[in-house]
């Protein structure tokens, strides 16, 4: 007798059924055509890399989430991790084949070795949006414009876009004379300031900085008022790439309303080098539902060629989870709009005219397989969500 396997999947991953995955398509393609609307080509990286090039390029915590593993041949590889590195190693591999500057989409899986948790899962989608190849705010500037366009393009109306300088941020940190080497942990710590609280995260700093610097860089960054008030606060650390994106976004047409100049911002990659932002729905809370920034050296890692790049990667299934819980998606239906009933053998070649007909009239048609009672075959299309039910008495 064979054993049977309890048919069960890991923790953190999920089957989809196809009234999910109709509402996930919906929401896809939706992402997709403000994508290509702004003018982004898609590409396709693997699923796995070499573990040396995913490991060193976020920062320890993340690298501990990436799953590695050795292949038959002793191969080091890793799933990727997000898909910004294999981005700037794909850039490396082929920028000879691409225009310059370069902008591309993919929509793409990605899998972190991380605690399930609400909106938090080990595999996930990720749509990402990269410029590479120029070092001009406009870039940015763009970038907020797709986001919000995203957004607007789903149905939401209000979003929260955080945004701060890894530039300003370092200026504030040799201004108040923390030490280069301490200085990537501090922002590590800054960037728990929304998951652990400005006293746990004081503590922390307090372990690796003079209580008065930690206390100093605290009041520095948590400065409140209006994004302008906040700028004049900052002015000796230099914020002029600050006011300047303000000025192309609204050129761009963001909307002032969602743009909040964060200076406590600072996200944990390593990769990061200047503007840097995090999007949020009021409406729901899930964290994150898109984040980025600019990178400056990513592709050094793999090309001695200089590419300035900026991305942003929104988190699909947390805004599947915020469209869910709004009730967003109560009228996205499965792909069969009529169904063609099957009552006997007199009526079959009527019942396939139709259902051939309807096809080739471009509407999505489904004709039942067997004979049987027309109670059975309306209970069947109730189940799909059929619009229409036809069926042919004999």
């Amino acid at each position: 007798m064979t054993t049977l396997i309890t048919p069960e999947i890991p923790k953190g991953t999920r089957d989809f059924l196809p009234k999910d995955m109709v509402r996930r398509e919906f929401v896809l393609e939706k992402i997709k055509s403000v994508f290509v609307n702004f003018g982004y080509d898609t590409i396709e990286t693997p699923a796995i890399e070499y573990a040396k090039t995913i490991h060193g390029n976020y920062g320890e915590n993340e690298s501990k989430l990436t799953y590695t593993f050795n292949d038959h041949g002793g191969r080091k590889l890793a799933l990727r991790y997000d898909q910004t590195v294999p981005f700037a190693r794909f850039v490396a591999s082929n920028y000879q084949n691409l225009p310059m500057p370069f902008k591309r989409y993919q929509i793409s899986p990605v899998w972190r070795a991380d605690k399930p948790a609400r909106g938090r899962y080990r595999e996930f989608h990720q749509c990402d949006i990269d410029i590479i190849g120029t070092d001009s705010l406009m870039a940015e500037g763009e970038i907020a414009r797709v986001i919000v366009s995203v957004f607007e393009a789903l149905g939401f109306e209000d979003l929260v876009f955080r945004f701060n300088s890894r530039r300003l941020m370092n200026n504030i940190l040799s201004r108040l004379r923390i030490a280069l080497d301490k200085q990537l942990p501090v922002i590590r710590l800054l960037d728990k300031l929304e998951k652990i609280g400005k006293g746990a995260v004081g503590e922390e700093l307090r372990k690796i900085l003079p209580e008065e610097k930690a206390d100093a860089l605290l009041k520095t960054v948590g400065v409140t008022g209006t994004n302008e008030e906040k700028m004049r606060f900052l002015e000796e650390y230099s914020p002029s790439e600050i006011r300047e994106f303000i000025r192309i976004s609204e050129a761009f047409e963001v909307p002032t309303r969602y743009l909040k100049f964060d200076p406590s911002l600072s996200r944990g990659l390593d990769y990061y080098t200047g503007l840097i932002f995090k999007v949020s729905l009021p409406d729901v809370k899930l964290g994150a539902v898109c984040a980025g920034g600019r990178y400056d050296d990513l592709c050094s890692t793999f090309s001695r060629e200089k590419f300035s790049g900026v991305g942003a990667a929104f988190a699909f299934d947390r805004i599947m989870l915020a469209m869910e819980e709004l009730d967003m998606l109560k009228d996205v239906r499965l792909n069969s709009q009529v169904l063609v009933t099957y009552l006997d053998e007199e009526t079959l070649p009527n019942s396939l005219r139709i259902v051939n007909s309807l096809r080739e009239a471009q509407i999505n048609a489904e004709i039942y397989f067997q004979s049987d009672r027309l109670s059975k075959q309306l209970r069947y299309a109730e189940k799909k969500g059929n619009s229409v039910c036809y069926h042919l008495w004999s």
